[in-house]
């Protein structure tokens, strides 16, 4: 660190102000003008500052270069309640005229270190996956994506309700606030969820990351549930409702109340039941990926994944051994999988392994599609071994968790 131009620090309360004007120009010379501050209320809330920790290279009191790490703990809402503490990195910034300098890369290395010393057992981030595997990230995880019409979800519906149903608007849609009287059960609805990272005092603070807009759902004057909708896209980017059945007629209603001619819906692989009526009223679906993650505790993380993956699957009771090799094959570490229908231990062993990956491989071949493309290989695929049902692992957070 004391061989670069410039000098690293922590940034403090008293300079919220300069690292936000500091991260908009940037960003906006890049990309698009943008407000950090409006874009995620969830960490720049004049109440949130504290969350955050603000990485920063200086050359003497201007800063250069700088990354926010925000922490996240993932929970499995199951008996075992596991839990994998996490943090995600945001608002990368180097100044256009200091580039080239090495400042990203010792701000990343320092935002690792920060993280191992926390506990952290995986780092999540998001923007270009090559830019980012040099730093030891690579894309994860499953999600679909289902794309309906309105002039094709009206002739799903009538098939599944009744005429006299489908002859009035059934449900409405209140935009949620601060003050809302629903709030508490929302979130008692988001609980439902087989994972999820948020508090009850950051839940609405989520929802309405990157501009989106959170509408209860009213039957009756009743509440029925939640739907959280971009505002830049034409997308449902989180929503649940009590009773899954109703999710088309739920769907017709937003899309004939918002006046949308299509509509987008991504969902993790686990929820299983709303995937089922998707499939029904679906003009298009993609299989995408979700984050991009660094492991930085294997056993931590593979316990949780696959403890995850069990909640919607039967997995196979076997042992299986990875090998993780590091970028340079320099280093391999050897990983022993237990798994079984009452525990799932993962520990280091010296034993021979069944499969070895480098790491970037082990993320997109384990908890991605690309699991898939390897299983096709036969004999000459490395999971061709794999047992049943393991992979590929959950690894999926809407985009109300990102930063």
């Amino acid at each position: 660190m004391e061989e670069m131009e410039g000098r690293y620090c922590r940034g403090t309360q008293a300079e919220i102000e300069d690292m936000l004007d500091f991260a908009n120009m940037v960003f906006s010379i890049h990309y698009r003008p943008i407000d950090f501050a409006a874009l995620l209320p969830k960490a720049y809330n004049a109440n949130r500052h504290h969350l955050i920790t603000h990485h920063l290279i200086k050359e003497g009191t201007k800063i250069r270069a700088l990354i926010d790490t925000y922490p996240v703990t993932m929970r499995l809402n199951t008996k075992n309640g596991r839990e994998l503490k996490a943090c995600y990195v945001g608002n990368v910034s180097v100044h256009p005229n200091t580039q080239g300098k090495g400042y990203m890369t010792a701000l990343i290395k320092k935002a690792e270190e920060d993280a191992r010393n926390q506990g952290c057992a995986l780092m999540i981030l998001d923007g270009n996956r090559h830019r980012y595997q040099h730093y030891g990230f690579e894309r994860a995880g499953v999600k679909y994506r289902f794309r309906t019409q309105i002039r094709n979800i009206r002739h799903c519906c009538d098939k599944m309700y009744s005429k006299e149903y489908m002859e009035f608007p059934a449900y409405c849609f209140e935009e949620i606030c601060e003050e809302s009287p629903y709030i508490d059960y929302l979130y008692a609805q988001y609980q439902k969820r087989t994972m999820t990272a948020r508090t009850r005092e950051d839940f609405l603070l989520c929802l309405q990351s990157n501009y989106a807009v959170t509408y209860a759902v009213l039957r009756n004057n009743n509440i029925a549930g939640y739907v959280n909708l971009s505002k830049e896209e034409d997308a449902v980017l989180e929503f649940e409702i009590d009773q899954m059945t109703e999710l088309p007629r739920v769907i017709y209603d937003l899309m004939e109340g918002l006046d949308l001619g299509e509509l987008a819906f991504a969902v993790g692989a686990d929820e299983t039941e709303k995937t089922e009526y998707l499939n029904k009223i679906y003009d298009y679906l993609d299989i995408a990926q979700s984050h991009q993650i660094k492991i930085l505790n294997y056993e931590k993380v593979l316990e949780f994944l696959l403890s995850w993956k069990q909640t919607y699957a039967v997995l196979a009771e076997a042992d299986y051994i990875v090998g993780v090799q590091n970028a340079d094959w320099t280093e391999m570490k050897k990983y022993l999988i237990s798994v079984n229908k009452n525990e799932i231990v993962v520990s280091r062993t010296e034993h021979d392994p069944d499969v070895v990956f480098e790491e970037l491989e082990f993320v997109r071949i384990l908890t991605t599609a690309g699991f898939f493309a390897e299983q096709q290989k036969i004999d000459a695929g490395k999971v061709k071994n794999a047992p049943s049902n393991w992979f590929p692992l959950p690894c999926y957070l809407p985009d109300a968790d990102a930063f």
